[in-house]
């Protein structure tokens, strides 16, 4: 389990860049006791501090609920921003990704956007 957000970024870059947990583990990390909108807020805000996003963007309140963590700055990320914030330049990304290999990564992520 993880219990900084130091070990949670070790957690990620050993998953490849995209680690899932549960909402009651970065419950735990933050050291809060309910997932209130305060504390989503908070574990969102520390998250990006420590250079990580989160998927689904608003953060659920159930602690089993599962979310998506990636490191900000990479590929993912901007994949993530591209699909969830449509823009001329995320156009571009997706396009970008024409390619076999990309194709199929976008098919991930948007599965995964989509859970």
């Amino acid at each position: 389990m993880d219990s900084s957000y130091q070990e949670l970024r070790t957690k990620v870059a050993a998953d490849g860049g995209l680690h899932v947990v549960a909402m009651g583990v970065l419950r735990d990390i933050q050291g809060a006791g309910r997932l209130g909108n305060r504390v989503l807020g908070t574990i969102s805000k520390h998250l990006e501090s420590h250079g990580m996003g989160h998927i689904p963007a608003e953060l659920p309140g159930n602690q089993d609920s599962p979310v998506r963590i990636y490191f900000l700055g990479t590929p993912i990320a901007d994949t993530v921003n591209a699909i969830l914030s449509p823009s001329p330049k995320g156009d571009a990304i997706l396009r970008d990704m024409g390619d076999s290999e990309a194709r199929e990564q976008l098919r991930q992520i948007r599965e995964i956007v989509r859970a």
